[in-house]
């Protein structure tokens, strides 16, 4: 019995000393949470706000060349690829019969000519023998007043005075057509030598020819596109854009950068705005002129960032700025105590992953929270990490 009230009393003892330290006040100190964010001042840099666009590039000159008389293409002895000269010539189509068209021409002239000449000898000859008519009616007419002569030579004087005026009043018409005829033969020359100049057609500037149409000996009708010429010398950049930012864009003042691939190429400015907008499709177009140290081909698509605004100030990468009730902006930065504190933040432009900080004037010594931002709020601490 004593055994068992020995082994009782100390497991009692044991209970009551267990149970006395499971109730008693914990010691232990809990350690506030620290949030590990990464800290940045506002970074100065150029922001700009720009329209990016694509274009299309072509020569400043550049033609379509078509026939301006129907025939066979007798020779056109360019291919593509040729670089040709000012005056240089291109195709020339069946000059032969052109050229017999003029020598015939030229021989209706003449005809023309001489029957002009003989019309108006026809008119000096009707003229005298008017005179001549006149003359004898007019003597007829003084020996009809003195009973002098007879009726019937009287009769026959004025009869005569009038065929020679009837056939002058014809050598006058006849003078007259054959003057008009004439001119309408001179007409013709004109339009057979223009004909024969048009046969043959030369480069108006120094230009490659980049596609051709047709082959030598075909036959080709007035109006056949023949060749395409270029001047590869000199590019612009063709575009369409909204008609929202016509009066944002000034012609020989908003810039552009050039982007082929997402290069840069190198800068330039608008030179072309269209005088009116589409109503159909509400844009309006735009050229830029190409720098000569950029190289671009003929047809290809290159993009291009329209300007509307650049300037230089502080901004702060665009996640660590926060959106909060009401349309508000914040951002944290952290206190002189390592605690986060937050600032109302007015954006501005956005360009790649950095946001204008338009008012920042007095943040420019805060450091910001760049990373770690969407964990804190104000009054939590930090602990600074070195981003890497």
């Amino acid at each position: 019995m004593k055994f068992y009230r020995v082994v009782f009393t100390a497991v009692l003892s044991a209970a009551l000393l267990t149970a006395g330290g499971c109730g008693g006040k914990k010691t232990k100190n809990t350690k506030e949470r620290e949030v590990r964010v990464t800290l940045r001042k506002l970074e100065k840099r150029v922001f700009r706000r720009i329209i990016p666009v694509q274009g299309t590039v072509s020569p400043v000159r550049h033609a379509v060349i078509s026939a301006k008389i129907g025939g066979v293409l007798e020779k056109l002895r360019i291919d593509e690829g040729d670089v040709v000269k000012k005056g240089d010539t291109l195709f020339e189509i069946d000059r032969q019969v052109l050229k017999n068209q003029v020598m015939v021409k030229e021989n209706e002239i003449n005809v023309k000519r001489a029957e002009a000449e003989a019309a108006r000898i026809a008119l000096e000859r009707a003229r005298i023998n008017r005179e001549k008519a006149k003359l004898d009616f007019d003597r007829s007419a003084r020996l009809w007043s003195a009973r002098a002569t007879s009726q019937t030579d009287y009769e026959t004087a004025s009869v005569n005075l009038k065929n020679a005026e009837s056939d002058v009043k014809k050598a006058e018409a006849d003078v007259a057509s054959v003057q008009a005829q004439f001119k309408q033969a001179e007409g013709n020359l004109v339009i057979a030598r223009k004909n024969l100049a048009d046969s043959t057609t030369v480069a108006p500037y120094d230009c490659t020819v980049t596609q051709k149409y047709f082959e030598e000996n075909e036959y080709v009708s007035v109006g056949n596109n023949i060749v395409r010429i270029e001047d590869l010398t000199e590019f612009e950049i063709t575009s369409f854009i909204s008609s929202v930012y016509y009066p944002m864009i000034e012609k020989d003042r908003t810039p552009v950068h050039i982007r082929l691939f997402g290069k840069e190429m190198g800068r330039a400015v608008i030179t072309h705005k269209a005088p009116s907008i589409d109503p159909v499709s509400r844009t309006f177009k735009i050229k830029v002129l190409v720098p000569k140290n950029i190289a671009l081909a003929s047809g290809s698509l290159c993009d291009i960032d329209i300007v509307l605004e650049e300037k230089e100030t502080y901004g702060m990468p665009s996640d660590a700025i926060l959106l909060r009730a009401g349309g508000r902006y914040i951002a944290y930065a952290s206190g002189p105590d390592g605690r986060a504190v937050s600032f109302d933040i007015v954006p501005g432009i956005v360009e790649g992953k950095l946001t204008e900080v338009v008012n920042n004037q007095k943040l420019r010594d805060r450091r910001f929270v760049v990373t770690g931002q969407t964990f804190i709020n104000t009054g939590t601490l930090l602990r600074e990490v070195k981003q890497k």
